[in-house]
């Protein structure tokens, strides 16, 4: 049972961002974190259920990427009826 991965705008720009940002002092880590983000938000159609939820906003879970996430590798999403949206930070 696969779920639809949606990428909302507000992720789309948060992505943007932070590859940007990286990318002024590393193009290649900026490619790498890019690419491990969108495979890890890809790997949503699988048992999405697997990512905690966030305690104060429990409809919204948290997808975590590298070892930095809290300043540019946290994603926010919300799983509904066979569809995950991925929202962008909080």
């Amino acid at each position: 049972m696969d779920y639809q991965v949606v990428f909302k705008q507000t992720f789309l720009e948060d992505l943007e961002q932070i590859i940007c940002s990286i990318a002024a002092e590393n193009r290649g880590a900026a490619r790498g974190l890019g690419e491990a983000i969108i495979v890890a938000a890809e790997s949503l159609t699988f048992f999405p259920e697997r990512h905690p939820r966030i305690r104060k906003r429990p409809a919204l879970r948290r997808l975590v990427v590298g070892k930095y996430y809290k300043v540019f590798g946290s994603s926010l999403f919300s799983v509904g009826n066979r569809e995950v949206e991925l929202t962008g930070s909080e």
